[in-house]
């Protein structure tokens, strides 16, 4: 009985050792992955691996982020930017061999890049400051690109590059500040073989009178801004002010995110109690506005085709 004693617990300390060693191997990480199309929208595959019993984060908390992050970024750029309500996914995958968890979040940016010329242009957007704390922090970056484009430039220069594949790799999220990296790809379906060979020192030309145009129209913008804030608070007591109704707000709402959305999404950015949202909805709905339709706890609410041409 003693020698079975002995054995039981060789075996349970064994075990509880090996689980430890795992668990102490376990290497927490964040990967970026951003997917290109020709129609300068992205596809974003944030992978987090975490221990089994790491906090992830909420799907509320994930729309956050990802919604607050695009407002800055078209705030920022000055460009029109959405999200595509129908992309966004958030998994988790569990490893009891490993004790991590693996948590992906995707979503589909409209707008993430910008054609121009046969050229899209990717970068403007990390002028934001402190992009990636906006999402989930530290990590490696990886950009991947369709298979008719071309890379022209791309500066700083990636960690790895692979022209087969169509990839850029980026081991740190750091090199992502002040609109860098920037990286122009040429679409040879859309120039001929000569233009692909234009001389280097006219595009770098073009680029800088292109940088220099943007940054002029920019302080214009800003200063003319400003000139109508002040006038705005000069004559803010001799007119009154144009009240947007709930209703208006939430038609707006709908139409900068692509026509459809959550519930939950429009009370969140409307600012609204989740009474109001409903309220104002089932009107909407009976003069047939929009029309909303049962997922899970919540609703998709979708513009009908007559309200988003008003």
């Amino acid at each position: 009985m003693q020698a079975k004693a002995a054995i039981v617990l060789f075996v349970v300390y064994t075990s509880l050792l090996f689980a430890s060693i795992n668990h102490a191997q376990v290497q927490h990480y964040t990967q970026y992955n951003i997917k290109i199309f020709e129609d300068s929208s992205a596809t974003w595959t944030v992978t987090q691996v975490l221990d089994i019993n790491g906090t992830v984060d909420t799907w509320d908390g994930f729309q956050h982020k990802v919604f607050n992050l695009v407002d800055a970024a078209m705030n920022q750029t000055q460009r029109e930017m959405a999200v595509d309500y129908t992309s966004l996914q958030m998994n988790t995958a569990l490893s009891w061999e490993t004790q991590t968890k693996t948590v992906k979040y995707i979503f589909t940016w409209v707008n993430f890049s910008y054609a121009q010329n046969g050229q899209v242009i990717v970068g403007d957007i990390f002028g934001v400051d402190g992009f990636f704390s906006g999402l989930y922090g530290e990590g490696t970056v990886e950009i991947s690109y369709p298979q008719q484009f071309i890379i022209h430039s791309v500066s700083p220069t990636p960690s790895e590059r692979d022209d087969d594949a169509q990839s850029l790799e980026w081991l740190g999220s750091q090199y992502f500040i002040n609109g860098h990296p920037h990286i122009v790809l040429i679409d040879t379906n859309k120039v001929s073989n000569s233009d692909t060979h234009i001389d280097t020192l006219i595009i770098e030309v073009a680029t800088i009178v292109t940088g220099f145009s943007m940054g002029v129209v920019g302080f214009f913008w800003m200063k003319r801004r400003n000139r109508q804030a002040k006038e705005a608070n000069v004559n803010k007591h001799l007119e009154a002010p144009n009240v947007e109704t709930g209703e208006e707000k939430i038609i707006k709402t709908l139409k900068s995110v692509g026509g459809s959305a959550f519930q939950s999404a429009i009370t969140e950015r409307c600012n609204f109690s989740k009474a109001k949202t409903s309220q104002l909805l089932a009107t909407l709905e009976k003069r047939g506005v929009v029309r909303r339709y049962k997922k899970g706890r919540d609703k998709i609410v979708m513009l009908i085709e007559k309200a988003k041409g008003e």
